[in-house]
């Protein structure tokens, strides 16, 4: 507990009396004349506690304002992750990407609509050409 200093009086004063003596002013003496030197003092204490909690705050606010923006990029990137995982689970898989590919390519070219038969026939032609090639280079 702090306790104020009060001003001297003369020991043989009485509470509510006036002070006799060398510092006699004639006023009733309650003990509550406070140093206004300590009072001084307090009033510089609290104003060096008043900037540093002023400094305190500004870097407080520097954080704030840095991990708001680093919490915008995260949602950021959670939500384009989301958005990506509700294109997959749409049928938009990379197997179907491709083949939605290779479909359109066949369909510029004009073989879009070669049926199953159609294309083992392709496929038995290119392996007895592939043959025919491989059996020329031996000879």
């Amino acid at each position: 507990m702090v306790t104020i200093p009060s001003k001297q009086t003369s020991p043989g004063a009485k509470p509510g009396g006036t002070v006799k003596g060398p510092i006699d002013t004639g006023i009733p003496s309650t003990g509550g004349e406070l140093d206004m030197s300590y009072m001084n003092a307090q009033l510089q204490a609290s104003k060096r506690a008043e900037a540093r909690a002023k400094q305190a705050y500004k870097a407080l606010m520097v954080e704030h304002q840095q991990a708001t923006k680093q919490l915008e990029s995260v949602d950021q990137r959670i939500n384009q992750a989301l958005m990506a995982q509700a294109k997959l689970q749409n049928g938009e898989s990379p197997l179907k990407e491709y083949s939605k590919l290779q479909r359109r390519t066949l369909n510029t070219v004009g073989l879009g609509n070669v049926s199953n038969k159609q294309s083992f026939g392709l496929a038995a032609i290119t392996i007895a050409l592939g043959l025919t090639a491989i059996i020329g280079r031996v000879d």
